[in-house]
């Protein structure tokens, strides 16, 4: 089974390398028995929206199916399973997959296009996109202010996770926090560091932009962030490592994340240990929502 976060990448490398815009896909993908709408078809190839396996095979099957009847020669969208992939009869596009420390890459440089281009070649950033890009970002709030977790404030069963990661991780804090438009939300914090804050100023407003943990080991040295008002300034943050937490549909509406204002490594097995603590918030969100 091929780990789901890899598959959506593979699908963006494709859709950006070809030029491919998501209504194209979308239109492709609906004639192949997809369900999503475009815009959940384009907040997954942004990487904003996770899929179940079945819709994400058939958004690969629609990207596929594009590069072949286009003659395009770029690297296709991979799917869940090998099986899957030897039945869709685009194997022949998909080369194989290896990590890195850094991340994830195909074996060689993939074929690049223009991911800033649409298949016209008009350049990105126009009102349709800009349109788009808002609808999507409304969705997921809309996602978040429909759970009812903000209706609450502090509540005992996300306290307990919170407690739990500050002391396993031995780190002055960690926090659930929940990204609305404009605001950051904590919903839960132990320790000194964590607190509402402008959206622009929060580090899990960072987090919520990938599905993958964001580990900064030493904020004070890291050009993205050693100017950060939280590191330059207020509690002097050193170290943050935070995890998404998404709806059952997949939006990703906030973070658990833990902070300490030294600088520590993160190793493997803690960034293991951290998504399973996100797991645990979200299966209260889903099992027990508005609770």
């Amino acid at each position: 089974m091929l780990e789901e976060i890899i598959q959506q990448w593979t699908a963006a490398q494709a859709v950006g390398a070809a030029g491919l815009s998501p209504a194209e896909v979308w239109l492709y993908y609906l004639g192949s028995g997809g369900r999503l709408d475009e815009v959940e078809l384009e907040g997954y190839l942004a990487g904003l929206l996770m899929i179940s396996a079945t819709q994400r095979d058939l958004a690969s099957d629609a990207i596929n199916e594009l590069l072949e009847d286009r003659d395009l020669p770029v690297d296709g969208a991979h799917y869940s399973t090998g099986e899957v992939a030897a039945e869709s009869g685009f194997a022949e596009y998909l080369r194989p997959l290896v990590t890195t420390p850094e991340g994830y890459r195909f074996d060689r440089p993939p074929v690049t296009g223009s991911p800033a281009c649409g298949s016209d070649g008009s350049a990105a950033g126009t009102d349709r996109d800009q349109e788009r890009q808002a609808e999507t970002e409304f969705r997921r709030c809309q996602a978040l202010y429909g759970s009812g977790l903000l209706e609450t404030r502090t509540e005992e069963r996300f306290d307990r996770i919170t407690a739990y990661a500050r002391e396993h991780f031995g780190v002055s804090s960690a926090s659930i926090s929940f990204i609305t438009e404009d605001r950051q939300i904590i919903k839960s914090v132990t320790g000194p560091i964590g607190q509402d804050l402008p959206r622009e100023l929060s580090l899990c407003a960072v987090t919520i932009q990938k599905d993958r943990t964001l580990v900064i080991s030493n904020a004070a040295v890291d050009p993205a962030f050693r100017d950060h008002p939280l590191v330059a300034g207020g509690p002097r943050a050193r170290f943050y490592a935070g995890h998404p937490i998404s709806t059952a549909d997949g939006w990703r509406i906030g973070s658990l994340c833990v902070i300490d204002d030294r600088p520590r490594a993160f190793t493997v097995d803690d960034e293991r240990d951290l998504k399973r603590l996100a797991a645990q918030v979200q299966i209260e969100m889903w099992l027990n929502p508005g609770h």
